[in-house]
């Protein structure tokens, strides 16, 4: 690998594009680091927070890098620490380059808070974001690549339908009891065993056949059995349960009459092409090179505690023409770097020539991965945290 450290003067200021001369301080300085072509690694120490932060730019032409979200322990549900789950995908085949960890997840569980679509295949995927019986009842951020290969940031929603022939009804989630306490949800083996109902939202289930399909295209259902009291019966492969939440229980009714298959669909709004990759966040910081960290707070309800607190803090975002992606972690919590509020850290990436950014969980699980080894500095007393999921990005490997 190739080190070139560069003292930040007059001729550096593209790097750091709001920084003059006269702003810079001694002990500013810039490391980067070409990890291979297309892939640069870039430590920047500035003394102004003080802050230290690590970015990783990703060149998406040409095709030569995949950008994938994994799950703590291939598992709806557990933790597990990015190193781990990048060595995973790298025994099973993948040249994983670089990794950093993703979504807010609940700390009992290690379930993720929002939506996940890894290689086409639905991990979770809600209407509305937030934890179940929370005030939260909003579409959070998310980062999205579309299976054209084009990455989006965006507040993402699921929107599924069921059909058999000219009959539709609305698919309003998968593996996820909705926040609301209303909706039809379809249940599959990836929910691990995770209760399909509780005290606060009780529901109605009709076990379902997975006849063939993928959610890249759409699965084939057949019904089985009667209506229910839904429960939290482990499902076998092929199999799955749908599952009615509130006043949706009657689409439970003129499903189970139905001697023909059921087509799943998924849809997500905006629309924005079918999703290869989806992954949560909170909040959108960057919007079309302008900071929307003032609106978030409104639609996506974001906590002072977070938005307007020096934090160690994940990001992701890319350029205006979805040419390059870029991964930032921003060390904390420490004498040598403070961390930075949302609306510093919108300002960064703005300096760095990203469009359009989404904030991803924070503070001790803030880790950026390189070729298998942690180069930030995460915060917590013993190292790296077990979190619930990771964005990979692997070098394709082309056979001849």
């Amino acid at each position: 690998m190739l080190l070139r450290p560069v003292l930040l003067m007059a001729l550096a200021i593209p790097l750091i594009a709001r920084q003059s001369p006269a702003q810079q301080l001694a002990g500013d300085s810039v490391v980067v680091d070409t990890v291979a072509p297309g892939l640069e690694h870039t430590y920047i120490v500035r003394q102004q927070g003080p802050w230290r932060v690590h970015l990783v730019r990703v060149d998406l032409r040409g095709g030569h890098y995949a950008v994938r979200s994994v799950r703590a322990l291939d598992s709806l549900r557990g933790r597990e620490k990015v190193t781990a789950m990048a060595e995973r995908a790298r025994q099973q085949g993948h040249r994983v380059r670089v990794a950093i960890n993703a979504d807010f997840f609940d700390l009992k569980t290690g379930e993720s808070v929002n939506n996940q679509v890894s290689g086409g295949r639905i991990w979770k995927a809600l209407a509305m974001s937030g934890p179940a019986g929370g005030a939260m009842k909003s579409a959070r951020g998310q980062f999205g690549v579309t299976r054209a290969g084009k990455p989006v940031i965006d507040r993402v929603v699921f929107a599924g339908v069921l059909h058999a022939g000219r009959t539709f009804w609305a698919l309003d989630g998968v593996n996820a009891i909705p926040s609301n306490g209303q909706g039809l949800v379809l249940w599959l083996p990836e929910a691990n065993g995770r209760a399909r109902a509780d005290s606060t939202r009780p529901g109605r289930e009709l076990r379902v056949a997975v006849v063939r399909g993928t959610w890249r295209d759409s699965l084939v259902l057949r019904t089985r059995g009667a209506v229910a009291a839904a429960d939290s019966a482990p499902l076998p492969a092929g199999e799955g349960a749908l599952v009615a939440y509130g006043a949706t229980a009657a689409r439970l009714d003129s499903l189970v009459v139905l001697a023909r298959p059921v087509v799943a669909r998924a849809d997500w709004l905006p629309a924005a092409g079918p999703l290869e990759e989806l992954i949560g966040g909170w909040p959108v910081i960057l919007r079309d090179g302008a900071p929307t960290v003032d609106e978030s707070a409104v639609r996506e309800l974001t906590g002072k505690s977070n938005a307007n607190v020096r934090h160690p803090r994940s990001l992701i975002g890319f350029d205006a023409d979805t040419s390059h992606l870029v991964l930032v972690v921003i060390d904390g919590r420490s004498a040598a770097s403070v961390g930075m509020t949302l609306a510093e850290a919108a300002e960064f990436l703005r300096g760095q020539g990203v469009a359009h950014a989404l904030n991803l969980d924070g503070g001790g699980s803030s880790a950026l991965v390189i070729d298998g080894r942690v180069v930030n500095v995460p915060s917590d007393p013993g190292g790296e945290r077990t979190v619930a999921n990771a964005i990979l990005i692997e070098a394709i490997i082309r056979r001849p």
